[in-house]
Parts: C-alpha cells; structure tokens; sequence
C-alpha cells in the first residue's frame, strides 16, 4: 500500500478480534520508532511494547480510553530531563510531545499497511501505566496506541470541505 492510500484508509479501530499480531508487524513498528525523526536528534522519548495478555488486561483497568482487547499496546514515553539535556529548552517543552506525535503516525501508519488497525488513547491515568510498564521516575507516558486486528470495519470518514481546513499563502484563501 502507497503512502497516500494508507494515510486515507486508516481509522482508529476500538474493537479487535483475539488474534495476536504477526511477528513481522511487531518488528516493521520497531522500525518505524527507530526511524520516526526526532527534532535536534535528540530521541529523548521511549517505547513500550506490550503484547502479554495479563499485563494489557492490568493497563485497561487504568485506561478507560482503551477499548475492545488489543493484541498488543504500545506506550509512548517522554523523558523531560533527556529532552532538556539533548535538545535544550524548545525540546523540553515544546518539541518532545512533536517528536511522539510524529512517531505516533509512524507506528499507526505501519500497523495499517501491513494489515492491522490502531487507535490512539489519551485518557488514562499515567501514574498506574507507569507501574505496570516499571517505567522509572523520570520517564512519563504519553499516550498509548491499541494495536490488533479490527474484528469489523471502521466507520467511513467525514471531513469538512477542503476550503476549511486548508488555506493558500494566507489564511481564508
């Protein structure tokens, strides 16, 4: 699948079927993080991948975003310290949540052209994520992103009209 069409056929899926996801997905992602560009190089952020059963049963206690029974969660960390040391005080503040979101389409966008389906979770309580992944102190997550196997399909997407969302040389034209 072309960039493009990727990018047009992926939606967020809430409800998976119980396969689990392939090994070469789970590395294809791996590659995706390792690749996702980071501003000033200063890949301050971490992953967690979790594929056991149990230990995304414990997540889903604590993330009422996170629906249906992925086959695998990834948490999205950022380390502010790192940030600060690596790429100064933009990258601290500023950049370090750019740098996850970037890696964010990357993993969402590998997921669904080989075949698996994603959603992105904000709401969750980030002090029990962190205790079920053994994140240290220092490193906080983000967000997560549900991976699996979509058990039906997405609903189609609706956008506004073109002329309200992106403009020419100056906003309204």
């Amino acid at each position: 699948m072309d960039v493009l069409e990727t990018i047009k056929a992926r939606r967020s899926a809430r409800s998976f079927t119980d396969q689990q996801l392939e090994p070469h997905i789970v590395e294809a992602i791996e590659e995706a993080i390792l690749h996702s560009p980071s501003a000033s190089n200063a890949q301050e952020s971490h992953f967690v991948i979790v594929q056991d059963e149990v230990r995304i049963r414990h997540i889903k206690r604590f993330a009422q975003g996170l629906s249906g029974q992925p086959a695998a969660v990834v948490v999205l960390c950022s380390n502010h310290q790192e940030a600060l040391a690596r790429g100064g005080a933009d990258s601290a503040d500023t950049l370090r949540f750019i740098n996850l979101g970037v890696a964010a389409s990357a993993i969402m966008l590998t997921a669904q052209s080989l075949g698996a389906s994603s959603c992105p979770v904000r709401s969750f309580h980030a002090p029990s994520i962190a205790a079920i992944t053994g994140l240290p102190e220092e490193v906080k997550p983000e967000l997560l992103i549900s991976l699996g196997y979509a058990d039906k399909p997405p609903r189609p997407k609706t956008s506004k009209p073109p002329k309200e969302m992106i403009s020419f040389e100056r906003y309204g034209n």
